[in-house]
């Protein structure tokens, strides 16, 4: 599904006064010599858990509201679906805001905030504003939290007002900014009077992938970037990059701004250079299918829906799979698909990544089994809930685990989950 399926309005203060209370002294926060401010302190050990099996419902550690955003209705009703905003990284959730990059210790709330040197182009700027989420990758030493922001910098004399993106790379363990990189805005989106965005969306090895966008005219430029050298290896207009797998970036692509018709893409990774494309269709999608293929749906000029899983480097499929209908699709990390619709009617598939087979499916009538809200899925496991309350499934055999987690979380790792209570997000550390 579209990253711009849900475009919530994000705002956060453009400055904020912290102070930490850290061994019965009150220590007030200045900023860092990379320009972030920090109110994080050394954060305690956790023991880990891979997978959390149940989470500590009373030791809930409350995050900054960004970390719901996507989560909730501008009324501040729960949404229903998977729209993670946050990424963790041991026991640390990264948060990106209209503004900043937020770095919240979840052991003791603490936050340590991260801006761009030029201004952040913001909802009062421009017609609406587009999420941009970060993404933490740990290949590479060290471990990178990456962000980017819409900015610019004033007209001076001659010289007219610039409007760039500047991409962000931080050290993920320290929370220090290690290189920043400015990239111009296509042509095409220069003079769009909709919102820009700008969307770190996937990593391999040494080449991070960015997409640079715009509502109207809708079109999508994506950046691959050196991670290592510090530099753009290539871009390609009209393309969405989405995914990347076995050497390959698949995404969706079209022939102009104005195409009706958009098909799902493959380029190298370290060229951009096209390797295949498939047919022309309306609402395509591209995500996840394991660490084989990728999972590409759409509807056919011919008006047939479609649901795939696609070999990433020649584009030909492998496999067709039931059609589910619209649904979130998240690979479990080790052998299973997962896909679910949390509205009009709770149903939950899995798909086995190998061969793209049906394991199982909820509800059940047979079984006299209903299918659960999920709102995770990671490391075999499934997290959600039912009116019972919160529960998890193994992912390969769809069978509840005899432990209730205590939460539903929305984004987890072996450290800690985090759930919504109420209109807030809270950070839960993992006990087993």
């Amino acid at each position: 599904m579209e990253e711009d399926f849900v475009n919530l309005s994000r705002a956060v203060g453009r400055s904020a006064t912290c102070v930490l209370l850290l061994m019965g002294a009150v220590t007030a926060c200045s900023p860092q010599p990379d320009g972030s401010t920090s109110t994080s302190a050394k954060p305690a050990t956790r023991a880990a858990f891979d997978p959390p099996v149940k989470f500590d419902a009373k030791a809930g550690v409350p995050m900054p509201k960004a970390a719901t955003a996507g989560l909730l209705t501008a009324k501040g009703k729960d949404i229903g679906l998977l729209r993670n905003p946050v990424q963790l990284y041991k026991d640390k959730a990264y948060v990106a805001t209209e503004e900043s990059l937020l770095a919240v210790d979840t052991t003791k709330g603490a936050v340590t905030t991260i801006t761009p040197e030029a201004t952040p182009v913001t909802s009062q700027d421009q017609s609406g504003y587009v999420s941009s989420h970060p993404l933490v990758i740990t290949e590479g030493a060290p471990p990178l939290a990456l962000t980017s922001f819409i900015v610019k910098q004033p007209a001076v004399g001659t010289h007219a007002e610039r409007v760039f993106v500047e991409f962000i790379a931080v050290n993920a363990a320290s929370t220090r900014v290690e290189w920043r990189l400015s990239l111009d805005i296509p042509e095409w989106a220069k003079d769009a009077p909709y919102p820009r965005s700008a969307q770190v969306v996937a990593s391999s090895g040494r080449v991070a992938l960015l997409t640079v966008g715009a509502f109207k005219p809708a079109g999508r430029t994506t950046y691959a970037i050196d991670l290592v050298d510090h530099r753009v290896l290539w871009t390609r207009d009209l393309f969405e990059a989405k995914k990347i797998v076995k050497g390959t970036v698949v995404g969706i692509t079209k022939d102009a701004i104005d195409s009706q018709y958009e098909a799902a893409a493959g380029h190298d990774l370290n060229t951009g250079e096209p390797r295949w494309r498939g047919e022309d269709s309306e609402y395509p999608g591209v995500g996840t299918g394991g660490p084989q293929f990728v999972h590409v749906t759409g509807r056919s000029k011919a008006g047939v829906d479609f649901n795939r899983l696609v070999d990433p480097q020649s584009g030909a499929v492998q496999k067709e799979i039931p059609d589910v209908g619209p649904a979130d699709c998240e690979f479990d990390g080790i052998s299973t698909l997962v896909c679910f619709r949390n509205w009009e009617g709770l149903s939950v598939w899995a798909f086995d990544t190998s061969n793209g087979e049906l394991r199982w499916t909820l509800p059940n009538k047979a079984a006299n089994r209903i299918a659960p809200r999920v709102t995770a899925v990671w490391h075999g496991r499934i997290y959600g809930s039912t009116d019972s309350g919160p529960l998890a499934l193994d992912a390969r055999t769809g069978d509840d685990l005899p432990t209730a987690p205590g939460i539903a979380p929305y984004a987890v790792n072996e450290y800690v989950g985090l759930a919504l209570k109420g209109t807030d997000a809270l950070a839960y550390p993992a006990i087993g």
